[in-house]
């Protein structure tokens, strides 16, 4: 049976502290909606990567992928360079 993606990300954003609040502006979403995920059976990759990223937990490999295989995404990113050689990622983007 494959695992309910809902509750993986409910256990793993329970166990973070971080508030429903907090979590849906990091998302850049309504609270409902997290509430929403999290009744969630399956979850699109576009989406899983951005609670991935705000959980700071690879939720793709997780629920997608099997120890020793290898998971494709396509992506771009947007990277910001200063003058003084730093970088800074500033978007990423699914590619379909």
């Amino acid at each position: 049976m494959s695992p309910h993606a809902g509750e993986r990300i409910k256990e793993i954003w329970a166990a973070s502290g971080m508030s429903v609040s907090e979590f849906a502006r990091r998302l850049n979403c309504h609270r409902q909606n997290v509430y929403d995920i999290f009744k969630r059976k399956v979850v699109d990759v576009e989406l899983l990567q951005r609670i991935s990223r705000v959980l700071e937990h690879d939720f793709v490999a997780e629920l997608y992928g099997t120890k020793g295989s290898k998971v494709t995404l396509k992506f771009s990113v947007t990277v910001e360079i200063a003058e003084d050689g730093q970088y800074k990622i500033t978007e990423v983007q699914t590619v379909k």
